[in-house]
């Protein structure tokens, strides 16, 4: 919840300029949702890790792609 609240703060506020980008769905996700991206074994993945040591992340970025391909028929993303 605190990264999010950092997110917030760097948002663009309405009684400056437009709508910010965002904040709805900075407020509806649960802290429950949130809690994974706290997980050491999750989040402190080095950047450059060979890909062979992450077979895990490998699979779980592939179909989180594949289902956005699918709901949104974009030929594809970036993450």
């Amino acid at each position: 919840m605190r990264y999010l609240h950092r997110l917030q703060t760097k948002d663009i506020a309405l009684n400056y300029s437009m709508i910010p980008l965002g904040s709805c769905t900075m407020k509806l996700n649960a802290a429950s949702e949130m809690l994974p991206i706290t997980w050491p074994g999750f989040n402190k993945i080095h950047p450059f890790v060979p890909l062979e040591q992450v077979p895990g992340y490998i699979y779980m970025i592939n179909n989180i792609i594949r289902w956005l391909k699918a709901i949104t028929k974009f030929d594809g993303f970036s993450l």
